[in-house]
């Protein structure tokens, strides 16, 4: 679908659909097959740079010849909850500027109008340029804060309740965060880039100055989300041997256990195989009010001594 926009009073306004393919600004959203012959076609794209651009895992980077632009950044999908694990996308955006026209292409179907959204007025392309990667670098920042306090939450769960499902969700906001670090980097060489070379990108020091606002952002942005990795990292790798000690802790005490009831179940044992009652009749001939407390006693004892020497030997 191609959805074009023009310029209007320093805002962008949605064209008519007679003006969607001319408009100096263009949407395409998942492009089919006649779509991509007329990107190919009105922007002199190749089939290798359409399908570069179209690739979600195609790394951020920025192409300079035969008179057009063509720029590939990445921006964070919504975060989502599926079986109670955290999901979390990153997906590929394109733009190419050819002569006086700018397109955008991306292979999901999301609204893209938030993106033209501008507190500043815009003058040109190349201002709605700017506002889209400032756009994407404050919804990681968003999305980054989302998930520290996801990890808070997560954290507290596994301490409170020491269950591996939440230690997986844990392991699953890792992996997306890796995800997050990867596109950051790569978006934040793509901005010096372009900063470095705005005077032969055509951009003017008005919107030099913003980009250096955004390479700032987008800087601050890449050292956040390697500080938030890499206390996840550790958390998580201490929330592992937090439960394993406990685990340990407590295989201890049942062993402890076992072993205080293992000679009052083998002196029980032996008793009743010998008919406890028979024998006692026999030879103690005590009353079996008095037989049974004295044997249970003597079980007590046992048991007492068995804890004793375990302690001493320094196994509990």
């Amino acid at each position: 679908m191609i959805t074009g926009y023009v310029f209007e009073n320093g805002k962008l306004v949605e064209a008519d659909e007679q003006e969607a393919n001319t408009a100096p600004v263009l949407i395409c959203t998942e492009p089919d097959q006649i779509e991509k012959k007329f990107i190919q076609t009105d922007f002199h794209l190749g089939i290798h740079t359409l399908q570069s651009v179209l690739d979600e895992n195609e790394l951020p980077r920025i192409e300079s010849r035969d008179n057009k632009i063509v720029v590939i950044c990445k921006h964070p999908m919504h975060i989502g909850i599926i079986d109670r694990e955290i999901e979390s996308r990153v997906m590929s955006l394109g733009a190419v500027i050819f002569e006086d026209r700018l397109l955008f292409i991306f292979n999901e179907d999301i609204s893209f109008k938030e993106f033209l959204y501008a507190p500043m007025r815009v003058e040109d392309i190349r201002d709605v340029l700017i506002n889209v990667l400032h756009r994407t670098t404050l919804h990681f920042h968003e999305h980054l804060r989302c998930m520290s306090l996801a990890m808070e939450q997560l954290e507290e769960e596994v301490i409170e309740t020491a269950d591996s499902d939440q230690l997986m969700r844990l392991f699953s906001l890792g992996k997306s965060m890796t995800y997050y670090v990867s596109a950051l980097n790569g978006n934040n060489a793509l901005i010096e880039r372009i900063y470095n070379n705005t005077q032969k990108l055509g951009f003017n020091e008005s919107q030099k100055e913003i980009l250096d606002d955004i390479r700032l952002d987008s800087a601050q942005c890449c050292q956040e989300a390697q500080i938030t990795t890499a206390i996840m990292t550790k958390m998580t790798d201490a929330r592992i041997s937090l439960m394993g000690n406990n685990m340990s802790n407590l295989m201890k005490r049942l062993t402890v256990i076992s072993l205080i009831m293992m000679p009052m179940n083998l002196i029980a044992g032996i008793g009743g195989m010998s008919e406890f009652t028979v024998f006692n009749e026999e030879y103690f001939k005590m009353p079996m009010a008095v037989s049974y407390p004295l044997l249970f006693l003597f079980l007590g004892i046992v048991g007492f001594l068995t804890y004793k020497c375990l302690q001493k030997m320094d196994l509990i």
